[in-house]
């Protein structure tokens, strides 16, 4: 029983319900409501999808420092997420400098850390991790992932998330 419940950490079903968006298309982004999260959401979200972000002591902000192994991969990291972010018509703050990006994402609507931030976080360290994996030659090469794999993906979090839940609540009421 311990083990299900330093898993879960402190998520309950409101929570999981409150993160959750399905989404097919990353241009289907901008229709999607935008709704600043407080820090237990936003500390929920980040490890539903496992992501080593850090978010602002007053939840107005996401960080994250990424480093690759060529200014090439560095590059074609940028211009992938730049063309998923203009579908999304949701921008990262970055600095580049080197190999090394150093990314802040905020939602202006909400003045804070929306869906939408989680959402381009998730899509960044999915798209690093696969330009680290891949042979980049030009600045121009972009890693060969595919938008529809990286959103079912997201989608399955929150469904193995939920089942988890879902097991874990079982197994203590029958204690």
């Amino acid at each position: 029983m311990y083990r299900y419940i330093s898993e879960l950490g402190f998520r309950t079903p409101a929570i999981i319900n409150s993160l959750k968006i399905f989404i097919r298309e990353f241009k289907d982004v901008p229709s999607v409501s935008v709704q600043k999260l407080n820090s237990e959401q936003i500390y929920s979200a980040l490890e539903i999808h496992s992501l080593q972000w850090q978010a602002s002591s007053d939840s107005t902000k996401l960080t994250k420092e990424f480093k690759f192994n060529s200014f090439k991969e560095t590059f074609a990291f940028m211009g992938s997420i730049s063309t998923i972010a203009d579908e999304m018509h949701h921008y990262p703050k970055w600095t580049q400098k080197q190999n090394v990006v150093n990314v802040e994402i905020t939602t202006p609507e909400c003045s804070g850390v929306s869906v939408k931030d989680i959402l381009l976080a998730y899509t960044m360290e999915q798209l690093a991790n696969e330009v680290s994996t891949t042979q980049i030659t030009t600045v121009c090469d972009c890693p060969k992932v595919i938008d529809s794999q990286i959103l079912h993906n997201w989608n399955s979090n929150f469904s193995k998330t939920e089942e988890m839940l879902q097991s874990f609540q079982k197994t203590t009421a029958q204690l």
